[in-house]
């Protein structure tokens, strides 16, 4: 069991959505990127403001040794929000004078400069902030007297990293579902050629023919005119082999159909039994039909002598004129060929005196027939020339067989003696005469005998066999 496919449409719409939302991912996180370094340069920049605005405005009062002032000063600075603490060093980096939380002189970083450290939240016990700390040194004429710290709290990043997070998420979201409607009508679209061709295809593999009717003027616009006329070639070609089965019998024309390439002449030596089948006084019975009625007289007695023949395993070869050439063990193998052969033979005489028996009640004109049948070995294959072939079996005991046809008289069946007697073995035939008769092309005189039936074959079989071949002729 084959594992169940996935539309195209889907697989183009997960494409296009992943990539879209892959291009979105990477664009939020540069976005969410620039903005936290953005934040954090603008933070560095107030803190370093904020600390040279604290270290000018220590300088006297450090110079000085006015501490209250000192204290009163950091106090004021470590109230702004942004600021979680603030710190006046001397010059031996001893503390002077500090608010909120701040780091050890230690750990300032250099005047002028920042530094991300973890320090303790103000008024929150156990609770460590990300803080940046800035520094400057507090120093008059040249004189240094000190140093002061001042440490930022970083929770504006924080705020403004989770704030580009949620946008970036609900853009992401609403973008996600517009592209994924975009993408499913874009995909639907681009594979409805698609499914236009597998629909043409399909109904070419059925024999159905439809005709592609979207214009394109792109790559699927080629395939669709290519899946056109290759549709309309399988279409002739299917008609084309439907006409051959209809002018060359069925097995006949598989066979060539089956073997067309290359087209040779010749055959293979085939050992079978060939019947032929004359209607008697032809020629002054078309003395007084049209053209048209000769057609329809033909036609009816040939459809009803094939129906015959497909019974029994025969293949009609050709007619020729008003007489059929049946063949038994050829092309379609069968090792009873001489016994269908005869028993054709025989359904084709009772057929027609029931036939002949409803026209005459229609007043329309009758027939009789004349068989003659012969079994031997003989070639089966392409015979005529490049440009004209035909199938047929060719050799002395075809010759024979339409001989023994032209001794027959009307309603007679002849075989010669070797045939009798091998069917003879199998199936006891019933004899209504027998006596030689020279045949042309033959040395010695022949013994010929003339066949009125099977012994074993009941004739209520043999009626309703007829009734089933006039209900399909009737049915065409």
């Amino acid at each position: 069991m084959s594992a169940r496919r996935v539309p195209i449409a889907v697989k183009l719409t997960a494409a296009i959505v992943t990539v879209m939302l892959a291009g979105m991912a990477i664009h939020a996180s540069l976005t969410i990127q620039y903005q936290q370094e953005l934040v954090r340069s603008q933070i560095s920049e107030f803190g370093q403001l904020l600390g040279a605005q604290l270290a000018q405005a220590a300088t006297a009062p450090l110079f000085t040794d006015q501490n209250h002032e000192l204290a009163a000063l950091v106090t004021r600075y470590a109230q702004n929000p942004r600021v979680l603490g603030a710190a006046v060093y001397d010059r031996d980096g001893k503390l002077v004078a500090g608010a909120g939380s701040y780091p050890d002189y230690e750990r300032l970083p250099a005047a002028g400069k920042a530094r991300e450290m973890m320090l303790p939240e103000r008024d929150v016990p156990r609770t460590l902030v990300a803080s940046l700390i800035v520094a400057d040194e507090v120093s008059f004429r040249g004189a240094v007297a000190g140093t002061v710290g001042i440490a930022l709290s970083q929770q504006a990043l924080q705020h403004v990293r989770r704030q580009i997070l949620i946008y970036s998420a609900i853009v992401t979201a609403i973008l996600g579902a517009a592209f994924c409607a975009i993408a499913g009508w874009l995909a639907r679209r681009l594979a409805r050629p698609i499914h236009t061709l597998i629909a043409a295809t399909a109904a070419v593999q059925q024999g159905r023919f439809r005709e592609v009717v979207e214009k394109r003027n792109d790559e699927f616009g080629s395939l669709m005119d290519a899946i056109n006329d290759m549709g309309q070639g399988l279409v002739r070609k299917g008609q084309v082999e439907e006409l051959m089965r209809q002018l060359l019998d069925r097995d006949i024309a598989d066979k060539l159909l089956a073997n067309v390439e290359p087209v040779r002449m010749g055959g293979e030596k085939v050992r079978a039994t060939v019947l032929f089948a004359d209607i008697v006084g032809f020629t002054s019975l078309s003395e007084k039909m049209s053209p048209e009625e000769v057609n329809s007289f033909l036609n009816e007695y040939f459809s009803y002598l094939d129906i015959c023949a497909r019974f029994y395993f025969g293949t009609v070869d050709k007619f020729i004129g008003d007489a059929v050439m049946v063949l038994f063990g050829v092309p379609r193998s069968d090792p009873e060929h001489q016994y269908h052969a005869l028993a054709c033979a025989l359904l084709m005489q009772r057929l027609i005196v029931r036939l002949n028996q409803q026209r005459a009640a229609q007043g329309l004109p009758c027939a009789t027939l004349r068989i003659g049948l012969n079994t031997g070995d003989m070639l089966a294959g392409l015979i005529g020339s490049r440009m004209r072939m035909e199938y047929t079996v060719v050799g002395d005991a075809v010759n024979l067989a339409s001989r023994l046809c032209n001794e027959a008289e009307s309603g007679q069946i002849i075989i010669e003696q070797s045939v009798f007697e091998e069917v003879s073995q199998k199936h006891p035939l019933v004899v209504t005469d027998s006596w030689e008769v020279e045949l042309r092309g033959k040395s010695a005189p022949m013994r010929v005998y003339a066949i009125s039936g099977i012994a074993h074959q009941h004739p209520l079989v043999v009626d309703r066999l007829i009734d089933d071949v006039l209900q399909r002729g009737a049915t065409g």
